[in-house]
């Protein structure tokens, strides 16, 4: 055994080269080196205490992420992913001109190398001064319930929060709110947990990364009410201009709806707001009024409008009043209480004796449209003889008119001839 173990042993040994030769070339070609590059890798700061314990606060000028290349075996770099990259600064390390390296390595294959991409981990540091800032907590809500149902307004817990960092972080902070959404299935209150989120004025989030928040996790509590409509009562108040006249008040919607729990809604009947001051007006009027802000009687606690911007459109038709003459033939007027055994002959006071001359004033648009049709007139007789009187008229207009003097006619009665 021993004489076949030595036999060639030399040619043996280079045989076993050969193949550890052959295997580290064939894995050399079966995973060759490879380079990936790797953006947007958060920097994890050490040392800021440092500059914090001294009042002061520090931000990024022009962010706090930075571009790396990786270096290695494909097998291992194609398995990485951006989370296996640890950048970290350390703010002790800040030079006089505000810049600091970062340095980026992977804990997982510490062997890899890896090399920043341009000047991306150079970080232009900003020192300012530490400030703070209280805010409410919004809550929005999208999505929408069921027909009959409303989303009521949120609750957060806590409803304020307090945000302290770099100032120039911190004045750009409009708003702190959370976001929940709702489904059509929900028919009851939902509460939820939530991440805030810090806004500026055109509704951006603002970077939290420099900044300390009292609270970030956020219950919420939104109500889901029932909603129920009802009519809205509304009038008008005042006297009109002189010479004018308030002729019809119109106003949509008669109904608006409000929600809240089912006990609360079935405390209100309608909506009631404040009559309309139409005080000196001598023109037609037509105003939109909010519902919300016009109350005469405030809804029951628990009671919200679903729509807060509701507007009651109003028009007030009011006319000038004027007065004309106007001529109305005698065959238009009748007799009331005349008997068969007298006869009647009217004479008139108008342009002619078939007709009187009226005087009437009323608001412009039925003058201008007054005809005979427009009116009733009778004169009385049910109390007089034979004889010759001048009697009164009585007109009964359509509205709007009237007379502006009284009005006689000449009436002759006699008896009735037996021939």
């Amino acid at each position: 055994m021993r004489e076949r173990l030595t036999h060639n042993f030399g040619l043996k040994l280079l045989s076993l080269a050969l193949a550890i030769l052959v295997w580290i070339v064939v894995l050399s070609i079966e995973d060759p080196v490879y380079t990936r590059e790797f953006s947007d890798i958060s920097v994890t700061e050490v040392n800021g205490d440092q500059i914090t314990e001294a009042g002061k606060a520090y931000s990024y000028v022009g962010g706090n992420t930075v571009s790396v290349k990786v270096k290695g075996k494909t097998s291992v770099v194609n398995r990485l992913s951006k989370d296996d990259l640890l950048a970290v600064a350390d703010l002790s390390t800040l030079s006089i001109t505000g810049a600091v390296m970062v340095d980026v390595s992977c804990p997982k294959y510490p062997s890899l190398e890896i090399t920043p991409i341009g000047s991306s981990t150079a970080l232009k540091v900003e020192i300012e001064d530490l400030v703070e800032k209280s805010l409410n907590v919004k809550v929005n809500t999208n999505g929408k319930v069921s027909e009959g149902y409303y989303i009521g307004q949120g609750v957060a817990t806590p409803n304020m929060v307090t945000v302290s960092g770099p100032e120039s972080v911190v004045n750009k902070i409009n708003e702190a709110s959370v976001n929940v959404s709702i489904g059509s299935g929900n028919t009851t209150d939902v509460t939820t947990n939530t991440t805030l989120k810090l806004l500026d004025q055109s509704e951006g989030e603002v970077s939290s990364s420099t900044l300390n928040i009292s609270q970030t996790d956020i219950s919420v509590t939104v109500p889901i009410y029932e909603t129920k409509t009802v009519p809205v009562d509304f009038g008008v108040t005042g006297q009109v201009a002189h010479g004018y006249k308030m002729v019809s008040a119109a106003y949509e919607p008669k109904e608006v709806t409000v929600a809240g729990r089912k006990e609360d809604l079935d405390k209100i009947s309608q909506v009631t707001l404040k009559d309309y001051d139409i005080s000196g007006k001598n023109s037609k009027v037509e105003d939109s009024i909010s519902i919300v802000q016009n109350l005469a009687e405030q809804l029951p606690d628990g009671v919200v409008f679903t729509d807060k911007e509701a507007t009651v459109a109003l028009v007030v038709d009011i006319q000038q009043i004027i007065e004309t003459s106007f001529e109305l033939p005698l065959s238009k007027i009748s007799l009331k209480g005349s008997n068969t055994a007298d006869t009647y002959q009217k004479s008139g006071t108008g342009s002619s004796d078939k007709a009187v001359t009226l005087k009437v004033k009323g608001i412009s648009s039925e003058i201008n449209s007054l005809t005979t049709d427009n009116l009733t007139a009778l004169i009385d007789v049910s109390n007089y003889g034979e004889g010759e009187y001048d009697l009164p008229l009585t007109v009964i207009f359509d509205d709007n008119l009237e007379l502006a003097a009284d009005a006689y006619v000449h009436v002759v009665i006699s008896k009735t001839s037996d021939e």
